[in-house]
């Protein structure tokens, strides 16, 4: 199974050379159905409290958006570790684990179902599911990689902070609280992390940025596992800082 996920990634990545969260800048009046393929749409750099420093493309984006609201598709992002600032074998594997389009190859389905919609704010709800493919420090063995599937669901909340419509110019701000699953097979629980996490780990996560002109982020993402076997060693939160260029 582990092998057609990975092939399946890697035709993706290949051929067509993740997923951030999607704002809405549309009106409920003016709101069009709409599909779009999108390639190269978000370049990424992260440094984390872990000390890691990575860069992340999103190489392609399948986007559904419908009259009513909704937005959805499928994502795919790969990500390069430039500098590893841990000692920690363990922690650096975890990095990946809370890094939501960390990954040799991340691949995630996404949706946006509209709450409340004003003229300045709107409130949503917002899930992702995806899979993995990590390329990891192994404690033992020889192993070099392994796979994660992951979920996040949660509430955003979006607002416009101020807008120049003659300039076009605009600054958004959101909030994004939201809770996370990831599942793993005990055999690389076992060589990746020393059996210190659960085969099925859960926590929390709180996102939050602001959005210059469509174009520049800067993201800031606190999140944590509060199920784990050892919580002194992985168990702690991770807070990681991303800026972003939209094309």
């Amino acid at each position: 199974m582990k092998k057609l996920i990975f092939l399946f990634f890697s035709l993706s990545y290949l051929c067509l050379q993740g997923q951030l969260l999607e704002l809405d800048y549309s009106s409920p009046v003016q709101r069009e159905s709409l599909f779009k393929i999108i390639l190269f749409k978000q370049f990424m750099g992260g440094v984390t409290t872990f000390g890691h420093i990575d860069s992340s493309t999103e190489v392609i984006n399948f986007n559904y958006s419908a009259s009513g609201g909704f937005n959805g598709g499928l994502s795919v992002v790969g990500t390069r570790i430039l500098f590893l600032g841990n000692k920690s074998d363990k922690k650096n594997n975890l990095s990946h684990l809370l890094n939501p389009h960390g990954g040799l190859i991340n691949g995630s389905l996404y949706f946006q179902i509209p709450l409340e919609e004003k003229e300045k704010s709107k409130l949503k709800i917002y899930s992702r599911l995806g899979a993995k493919l990590i390329e990891g420090t192994p404690i033992r063995d020889f192993q070099s990689s392994f796979m994660n599937s992951y979920g996040m669901l949660g509430g955003v909340y979006q607002r416009l902070l101020f807008e120049d419509a003659p300039e076009n110019q605009r600054i958004d701000f959101w909030i994004y609280p939201h809770m996370m699953l990831n599942q793993m097979g005990e055999d690389d629980i076992e060589i990746f992390f020393n059996d210190e996490l659960k085969p099925l780990s859960y926590g929390y996560g709180l996102q939050t940025g602001i959005e210059f002109n469509r174009k520049l982020r800067l993201i800031f993402l606190l999140n944590q596992f509060i199920n784990t076997a050892v919580p002194d060693s992985l168990g702690i939160p991770v807070l990681r800082f991303t800026l972003v260029y939209r094309r």
